[in-house]
């Protein structure tokens, strides 16, 4: 009962009912996160430094993230489908509340829930922009200096396991902005710690770097002996480092973060095998405006009119138009004409090309 008198002022919960627009403005009546459009309504606009813009986005660089951890509701829908057997989705945890954060979940499992979504997981450099800023901002939190317990579903919380998502309003940045960054579950990234990759003897197993055996060296001397890599080598016989996370599969460590409902709001960061299944780590989407755009030009999947209608909402808030019109000329000159010839893709040229109205307004 004190913890939850002291929760009280801070909790806001994930309301099912109504939620605000990326820029925390015009609450509107939600539709549901089910289903492979129901990321669309949650994404949250971020804007990159323009030095590291993507390619076929034009002038400042943007990406969108999940303002929500992936819940056991958004997993249970991707468990039932063709995609989710193939990676035994059904052995995630995935009991309680649908709103709670899903968990037990590999890479291999995370990414293939993001391709279903049209999306992908986040790197670390788009993580920590998402939760502290650009350089500028050298807070270490998303609403400060301070380590304040009651902000974040961490071990200093003592709650000792996960929250619905959304529940810790004073724990975000701002209002419209992503929930949970830190605490609840840890997160899967796509970036390998440097570490590991210059294997300098600096593995730490006390902050959770796993000293999995799978050296470099030893797995550079491994993909040498498929013809397939063999070819790419560099002077010296070296491999582009891909090549040798590609070879050392499920024992390459992603960096994981955001700590964890067991874990000090301190240690942002962990090193996790791509390969372990871990109830207290789950997953958030990213994706940026042209590999969105190149993912919905790709799928055969015919979408239903709710779908278009999470389509025509995700489009109409805040920035989206504009930045998805900048980044549409290129998309659909690279594209298949029977992508550009599907509902999907005639709905995209539609509301997105040289005759819509955001266009003609620029």
């Amino acid at each position: 009962m004190g913890l939850l008198v002291l929760l009280l002022p801070l909790l806001v919960g994930c309301d099912s009912a109504a939620y605000a627009d990326s820029d925390g403005t015009s609450p509107q009546t939600a539709l549901s996160r089910e289903g492979r459009f129901g990321s669309l309504r949650d994404f949250v606009l971020m804007e990159r430094p323009s030095l590291v813009a993507e390619e076929g986005d034009r002038g400042p660089s943007y990406f969108f993230l999940d303002r929500f951890e992936v819940t056991r509701g958004d997993w249970l829908a991707f468990a039932a489908t063709a995609a989710g057997e193939q990676v035994a989705a059904s052995d995630a945890a995935l009991s309680g509340d649908p709103a709670l954060p899903v968990g037990r979940v590999d890479l291999r499992q995370a990414r293939a829930f993001a391709h279903w979504r049209f999306a992908r997981l986040p790197r670390l450099d788009e993580w920590l922009l998402a939760t502290v800023g650009d350089r500028r901002n050298k807070f270490p939190f998303p609403w400060g200096r301070k380590e304040e317990a009651a902000r974040a579903n961490a071990a200093e919380l003592g709650l000792g396991e996960p929250l619905l998502v959304g529940t810790l309003e004073s724990g975000r940045r701002a209002e419209g902005q992503p929930y949970d960054l830190i605490g609840n579950v840890s997160e899967w990234t796509e970036s390998v710690p440097w570490g590991w990759c210059v294997d300098d003897g600096t593995f730490d197993a006390d902050f959770g770097n796993p000293t999995s055996g799978m050296a470099v060296g030893w797995l550079h001397q491994r993909a040498m002996r498929l013809p397939g890599l063999s070819v790419w080598q560099a002077p010296g016989g070296l491999l582009p480092l891909g090549c040798a996370v590609a070879v050392g599969g499920v024992s390459v460590p992603r960096e994981v973060v955001g700590a964890d409902f067991l874990t000090p709001m301190g240690r942002q960061t962990e090193w996790v095998l791509a390969g372990d299944r871990r109830v207290r780590t789950g997953l958030r989407l990213c994706t940026t405006p042209t590999e969105l755009l190149r993912a919905l030009l790709r799928t055969d999947y015919e979408p239903t009119d709710l779908d278009f209608e999470q389509l025509r909402r995700f489009v109409a808030r805040g920035r989206h138009r504009d930045v998805l019109v900048a980044a549409w000329p290129s998309v659909a000159a690279a594209s298949a004409p029977s992508s550009l010839a599907r509902p999907l893709g005639r709905w995209l040229a539609q509301h997105l090309g040289p005759s819509s109205p955001a266009a003609g307004a620029r």
